[in-house]
């Protein structure tokens, strides 16, 4: 993230909401060297300024390391479960990841598809049964109308949530999404387009420590 944008974020009077979907291991991941964006970035914020964190991490493997991430902010809450689209009608959803992508498996993906296309075509999948809520529904119900910050990173599922949020409803003001997405999903303008009509600017690259985020700002 452009340090300028952090700045402008972190000085901001906003809800002190933050949203990381696909949270992983946050910065306990060896094979990340134990960064993540997301995490860098909130506890670079003043404590005073963060009023509430929820992380979503599907893969129960994830879990122990997430919370010990996040062991000094009781503020932070964490939601074992996958976020879907209003398209998809089960409370429940197969959970795909491959065995060499450990320990904390950084592709894992709702969409089999997403591993089959990844570098780890070929490979067998495993498959466990997770959770999952629509992305209005979890908003509404854990997080609240106001958010300072929503960064995702859902591994094959972000463009179909990003273009089923609610905006009129969930006042999102930074909005940071991986955008490795538009590798295989060739949306990238109804993406820009929708987030444009409401209200959203691009403003340069999102949270994450590589640089494959987006960030966009919305506008009011």
């Amino acid at each position: 993230m452009d340090k300028n944008i952090q700045k402008e974020i972190a000085q901001t009077e906003g809800s002190g909401v933050f949203v990381q979907l696909g949270a992983g291991a946050g910065d306990l991941d060896p094979r990340a060297f134990n960064r993540d964006g997301f995490s860098e970035f909130i506890k670079s914020l003043p404590k005073e300024k963060v009023k509430k964190i929820v992380l979503v991490e599907p893969n129960p493997i994830n879990i122990p390391k997430l919370k010990e991430c996040w062991k000094d902010y009781p503020q932070a809450e964490i939601h074992q479960i996958a976020i879907i689209p209003s398209d998809h009608n089960d409370n429940t959803a197969k959970f795909y990841f491959c065995s060499d992508d450990g320990p904390h498996y950084q592709i894992g993906s709702i969409d089999k598809s997403h591993n089959d296309n990844s570098r780890y075509r070929g490979q067998k999948c495993n498959e466990i049964v997770v959770n999952v809520e629509k992305i209005n529904s979890f908003l509404e119900k854990k997080v609240g109308t106001d958010i300072q910050l929503l960064a995702m990173d859902i591994e094959g599922m972000d463009i179909p949530v990003i273009l089923d949020i609610n905006y009129d409803k969930f006042k999102i003001k930074y909005l940071s999404f991986e955008y490795l997405c538009f590798n295989r999903d060739k949306r990238k303008d109804v993406v820009f387009n929708h987030l444009k009509s409401k209200n959203f600017d691009f403003l340069g690259k999102g949270v994450d420590h590589n640089g494959y985020d987006y960030l966009f700002g919305n506008k009011l």
